[in-house]
């Protein structure tokens, strides 16, 4: 005889401070060793964690364990999962070239490449929607405006127009940010 159970996150706690490894190493297996595997597993515990409560059929911690494995495989081969938007995409996003992407000159030796990154990253997050998603699509289309253009039929020559706009405002901005 099953019966409904719902789980609390106080049960949530007790379920992983038993299993944790266990639930680690199904993470590793799922993502072959990906090392975004301990960030999967995280973001899945957080995810579970958020809810009020969790409605199960058996109170045994194998029905538990299939539903984390079930909650991580979907977030981890979904493109539109949570952990796609919060980790993978912005990861994408910021294991981009510096002198490529923004042809940043390195006339300013004496800063370090983190100040760098630092200024990208607050310049991105100023970015309106508009040219945050397009540029997005640009870094993780591996800075293809051909492919971009395909995929959203904006005209090649817009998009070009956009980025390369972006691009002089950051680099401006960086520039001005880096010599106060």
């Amino acid at each position: 005889m099953t019966y409904e159970k719902r789980l609390m996150n106080k049960d949530i706690e007790t379920f992983l401070a038993k299993n944790y490894y266990l639930l680690e190493s199904i993470a590793k297996k799922l993502t072959k060793g990906d090392p975004l595997t301990k960030d999967l597993l995280h973001e899945c515990i957080l995810q579970v964690l958020e809810k009020d409560k969790i409605v199960l059929h058996n109170n045994d911690d194998k029905t538990i364990t299939y539903y984390f494995t079930a909650i991580m495989r979907i977030n981890y081969f979904s493109k539109t999962s949570p952990f796609h938007y919060r980790i993978r995409r912005e990861r994408q996003t910021m294991n981009v070239d510096i002198a490529t992407c923004w042809d940043i000159s390195y006339e300013q030796q004496e800063f370090e490449t983190e100040r760098i990154y630092q200024l990208l990253e607050e310049n991105y997050a100023e970015l309106d929607w508009f040219k945050k998603s397009l540029l997005d699509m640009y870094l993780s289309l591996n800075s293809s405006m051909n492919a971009v253009s395909r995929k959203t039929n904006i005209p090649k020559t817009s998009i070009s127009r956009y980025i390369n706009e972006i691009r002089k405002i950051v680099k401006e901005d960086i520039k001005i940010k880096l010599n106060r």
